[in-house]
């Protein structure tokens, strides 16, 4: 008996095995077989569904954009697949072809779509949307992954940084480990004017990921912030050697020596900076980034 003549519970058992093909770690045995179930049903949506998930988990992304394309363009009314798509754009940073595709899904909203949502209507500064969006999820699951850090990034954009201390808070005693709005957290306390929270923050990140030199930027500017001059030279020295080329940590080495009376020093670097043409940020400016990035990091991963 042909493929082509297999019944529907056939071409699941074929599905199943690619899955095994999976947990062997050989995902091109995987790929033949769903692509030979997709051939003979191409309105098999799980076979689409699992071969899009074997080109994200290769990085092949374009593969799995258009394998996509290809199954709504059969079945363009499938959720499963409509999400997937936009799930894909949402975290290959494709924010413009998200969007319409998870506003689709109206009456099939499920956690991932809301937060997706709320944050591009972020990126967009529609901070009301975004902050309906993130209350729906949180209606149902109070401690639901991200949503608390997410509401809290709604806050600290709008510069109401208690609110976004007390949700960044909530969502670190549920996901203690993330970076991201440890990272945030501490931005809001820098940003609030309390250094020594703020520091403490700091801290942890470096301690969590030793390479993240913005960590210690932040530690050393907050350090000469409080007077601890010599203390700032060793984490600004840590981060120029992890990130020799940046303006910041230059700029703030230069502040360092300033205040110390090393002119010389403090006179040189500038010269550097200004032969770079360098454009050093305001701090906001810089934690953005560092967030933005930090993100960006996490959604690829």
């Amino acid at each position: 008996m042909g493929l082509s003549e297999r019944s529907g519970e056939s071409l699941k058992l074929l599905i199943d095995e690619a899955v095994g093909f999976l947990g062997e770690d050989k995902p091109l045995h995987a790929i033949q077989i769903l692509r030979r179930v997709i051939a003979n049903d191409p309105a098999n949506a799980d076979a689409y569904l699992k071969l899009a998930e074997v080109y994200i988990g290769l990085h092949s992304y374009t593969a799995a954009e258009r394998l996509l394309v290809s199954g709504l363009e059969r079945m363009p009314e499938n959720n499963k697949l409509v999400y997937a798509l936009g799930s894909l754009y949402f975290n290959l940073g494709e924010t413009e072809k998200a969007f319409p595709l998870l506003r689709r899904l109206d009456s099939w909203r499920n956690p991932s779509v809301h937060l997706a949502l709320a944050t591009i209507f972020l990126d967009e500064n529609a901070f009301d949307d975004a902050a309906s969006e993130v209350k729906q999820v949180l209606r149902n699951d109070a401690k639901y992954p991200d949503a608390n850090g997410l509401l809290g990034r709604i806050y600290l954009k709008q510069k109401n940084f208690p609110a976004a201390i007390k949700y960044f808070k909530r969502e670190l005693g549920v996901n203690e480990a993330s970076v991201e709005f440890r990272l945030d957290l501490a931005t809001a306390y820098y940003l609030l004017g309390d250094l020594r929270e703020a520091l403490e923050e700091f801290t942890l990140l470096i301690d969590t990921d030793p390479d993240f030199y913005p960590g210690w930027l932040m530690c050393g500017k907050i350090l000469l912030e409080l007077g601890k001059a010599d203390e700032s030279e060793f984490y600004l020295t840590r981060a120029l050697n992890l990130n020799p080329r940046s303006a910041e940590v230059l700029q703030s080495l230069a502040n360092l020596y300033s205040t110390i009376g090393e002119i010389e020093k403090a006179r040189n670097i500038f010269d550097e900076l200004a032969g770079a043409d360098a454009i050093v940020e305001d701090d906001g400016e810089t934690l953005e980034k560092m967030s933005k990035y930090t993100r960006k990091r996490k959604r690829r991963s």
